[in-house]
């Protein structure tokens, strides 16, 4: 039984022989230099088995910009993982070398791990976050800062920076930058509600003002959670329960890197 795994729902092969192969693909052309394969091809690895080529780029950046990178025809992903198409690189299709198939490093087991991980934000981690602080919904913010497609994917990834550490500092002090160009502090915000208090005909938004006023200073003896005041009160499409339940789990096939 050949090798496989499932990606998005599909079942993709690897084949020990050309047989075997040639038994599900009769027709099919088989480019023994799996460099020169094109997106949808099956190429024959170097350590001599048959895998179809499931990525093709020719266009391979690197910041470090190290000969590693800059000498190459851009790279390749299998099932099993990314290669970079260099005379000098070697195609396995050994699973236990490729702990993510999205890297070309055999070291990194999650690359969303590293969401975990980071102390500081990244880039795209920033506009995110500022996206978020100046009023757009968790999930549209994470769509642009992220250029991800899948609204669906978006959510969870987004729910998840919702939990980090650095990534509410960064919101908190973007929203406090925009609030102090608008003249919004604590004296406003406090004034506003007291003035609301005082002089509202309306009592239920006087009696709410007072238990607003009343949170702020600490004096009541319900203390609200973090993550339900705040900045965090201005995300859009986000019940507090989801956010404080949000697991940072593994999200198949996908990465959340800068």
């Amino acid at each position: 039984m050949p090798q496989s795994k499932v990606i998005k729902g599909v079942r993709h092969y690897i084949y020990d022989t050309r047989e075997e192969f040639k038994e599900k693909y009769p027709v099919t052309p088989l480019v023994k230099d799996w460099r020169k394969g094109q997106e949808g091809d099956w190429v024959l690895s170097d350590d001599g088995r048959i895998v179809q080529l499931l990525k093709v780029s020719k266009n391979l950046h690197h910041p470090k910009d190290s000969k590693n990178y800059s000498s190459n025809n851009g790279y390749v992903r299998t099932i099993v993982g990314t290669f970079i198409s260099s005379a000098k690189t070697y195609m396995d299709t050994d699973f236990a070398k490729h702990p993510n198939r999205y890297t070309f490093s055999q070291k990194i087991k999650n690359t969303n791990k590293r969401v975990k991980q980071r102390t500081k934000c990244t880039n795209k981690e920033k506009i995110f976050a500022t996206s978020v602080a100046v009023g757009k919904d968790a999930v549209s913010a994470y769509m642009k800062a992220f250029t991800e497609k899948n609204r669906n994917t978006a959510r969870k990834k987004a729910v998840i920076l919702l939990k980090q550490e650095r990534v509410m500092s960064e919101i908190e002090k973007t929203s406090k930058e925009v609030a102090k160009e608008l003249g919004i502090d604590h004296a406003y915000i406090l004034g506003s509600l007291k003035q609301l208090a005082d002089t509202s005909e309306d009592q239920n938004i006087a009696l709410q003002s007072i238990k607003e006023l009343g949170k702020a200073i600490g004096t009541l003896g319900n203390q609200v959670k973090k993550v339900e005041t705040g900045v965090v009160g201005l995300f859009q499409g986000f019940s507090p329960d989801e956010i404080e339940g949000a697991q940072r789990k593994i999200l198949p096939e996908t990465t959340q890197e800068d």
